[in-house]
């Protein structure tokens, strides 16, 4: 049933209450959500010490800090300098922070801070979808945020932590019947400070004051969280002399600021990798003419199988997941980003009125953004650090079944190889 939109609030039929009236009696941290975490990392963290140890003892600590993390943990110890500014800085500054004062290695507190604030940020998330979507689907939406292979990422010094974080709080925040301005303004200009894309708190921001008559509160703390875009621009210019270092920054990762159409080039490379496969791609002929075939026959099965759906459910669901496993098995990591890309679109069309406006507003506005980089690196992290994009994705394999506790599964494998690969010093984001 689509989510209703009363003027007032946003409790779904059934649903447990407001924010801040219902839920205080209740823990942040239920059981299923702790479980869930701590599984998670096991998951991750376990293979990922076995393969270490067995491939290169002593050096767990360089393949932690692979990647964006290096330059997260350079900007702790050594500050800004040339495409650092890239990086936004209040996770690397609140590491160095907390470093200094505890006297502890900025790694060791960097994987503390992104892994503690997962864990609190999938608290929030379970209220945030328990009191929007109800209680199965909350706890569908923590699963699926857990048991799958982005969720690496919660785990290494990257922003998706406290960037989930403190969006899901923004987010419950806007969802009170009064609108605490003082206390959005703040959550929103932490969120502005940690990632570039924080900036879409501010329409959220607008639509929440807006639909309670207060729309002139609502432009001056929208303005007041931009301030965390405001503190990144004055930390640009005391450091390096240009306000904007952050997006000149942003070239040396082929990314262009702005609306233009330089990244069509990627996502050609990324279609023609899925359907031609990689040694089309690399040749730039057709030299191998299997690949295409299988698939079209791959997506073909799974076209027969949405058309059986209401007649034969169970042969649907068979078929589909033949269609699944051979495009997963054909177009391998390319094809699953592609995947989720997609899928992200789709769902945020059929999560409209199934979200209370100012989620999916936020959802909507931060999908956009990611689609408007001028490469395909790092879709797929993005949409899975992004709450309502978590919310409908939980939402719609709550409502089938077979598939959600298929993707558990295979996610939970995902998450396991993902930890291999991770652990030789190889790309899976």
């Amino acid at each position: 049933m689509p989510f209703p939109q009363p003027a007032s609030g946003l409790v779904p039929t059934g649903g447990p209450g407001p924010t801040g009236a219902g839920n205080r009696g209740e823990a942040l941290l239920p059981p299923l959500v702790l479980g869930s975490w701590l599984l998670s990392r096991l998951l991750f963290f376990g293979p990922l010490l076995i393969a270490v140890q067995r491939q290169a003892p002593g050096s767990l600590a360089s393949r932690l800090s692979q990647w964006d993390a290096a330059h997260y943990l350079q900007i702790v110890t050594e500050g800004y300098s040339g495409d650092n500014f890239a990086f936004f800085p209040f996770f690397p500054y609140f590491t160095r922070l907390t470093a200094s004062l505890l006297q502890l290695p900025p790694l060791a507190v960097a994987l503390v801070l992104s892994n503690g604030a997962f864990l609190i940020a999938l608290g929030l998330l379970y209220r945030l979808s328990q009191q929007c979507q109800g209680n199965a689907t909350a706890r569908s939406v923590v699963l699926l945020s857990c048991f799958n292979p982005m969720s690496i990422f919660f785990a290494i010094p990257y922003t998706e932590s406290l960037y989930l974080l403190f969006t899901c709080q923004a987010l419950l925040e806007l969802l009170r019947p009064r609108l605490h301005a003082p206390r959005i303004a703040f959550i929103g200009a932490l969120i502005a400070a940690t990632r570039p894309t924080g900036l879409v708190i501010a329409p959220a921001i607008l639509v929440a004051f807006g639909r309670q008559r207060r729309l002139a509160t609502g432009l001056v703390v929208a303005l007041l969280a931009l301030g965390g875009l405001g503190a990144v621009a004055w930390i640009n210019l005391h450091l390096s002399g240009n306000p904007l270092a952050f997006v000149q920054a942003q070239k040396a990762w082929n990314v262009q600021p702005g609306f233009n159409l330089s990244g069509l080039p990627s996502w050609n490379k990324l279609l023609t990798q899925v359907l031609f496969g990689l040694a089309n791609t690399r040749a730039g002929a057709l030299i191998d003419r299997v690949h295409p075939l299988l698939i079209t026959a791959s997506l073909l099965v799974g076209v027969a199988a949405f058309r059986l759906r209401h007649k034969r459910p169970r042969s649907s669901f068979l078929l589909s997941l033949l269609a699944f496993l051979a495009y997963w098995l054909l177009a391998g990591m390319p094809g699953l980003n592609l995947l989720l890309v997609v899928g992200a679109a789709l769902l945020i069309c059929w999560g409209y009125r199934r979200l209370p406006l100012e989620l999916w507003i936020f959802g909507a506005a931060s999908l956009a953004l990611y689609l408007l980089k001028q490469n395909t690196i790092s879709l797929e992290r993005h949409i899975f650090a992004t709450a309502p994009l978590l919310m409908l994705y939980g939402a719609w394999f709550e409502q089938h079944q077979q598939w959600r506790r298929f993707l558990l599964g295979f996610g939970s494998l995902l998450l396991l190889l993902y930890a291999l690969r991770f652990a030789q010093g190889l790309w899976i984001g």
